[in-house]
């Protein structure tokens, strides 16, 4: 499986989705924790309202990440604006040279 780099914007009309759905998201993160290496909340420098997300998720392709994506309750309910997922080739490697995130 490779590593891929998900960027999420949020629609900023739609907060309220996040408050209501935060908890069945944050259960589904869990469930998929042994497919997403990491995850976290985007905000612009100064604090504020949450602008997106984060994740690095392992997958076989673009198409099973996106699928990944689209079951989480924050994307089914409407709060993400825009997705961008990019294959990730990290630039660390553990003390054998190979990918840090092979071990995680």
């Amino acid at each position: 499986m490779e590593i891929f780099a998900v960027h999420f914007e949020d629609e900023p009309t739609k907060q309220s989705v996040r408050d209501e759905y935060q908890q069945d998201h944050h259960d589904y993160l869990q469930q998929c924790a042994a497919r997403i290496v990491n995850a976290g909340v985007l905000h612009r420098d100064g604090g504020g309202s949450p602008i997106g997300g984060f994740w690095l998720v392992r997958g076989s392709s673009e198409l099973d990440v996106r699928e990944l994506i689209e079951a989480d309750p924050l994307f089914a309910h409407g709060l993400r604006r825009t997705v961008r997922v990019w294959r990730f080739v990290s630039s660390l490697v553990g003390d054998d040279s190979t990918d840090i995130y092979a071990t995680l």
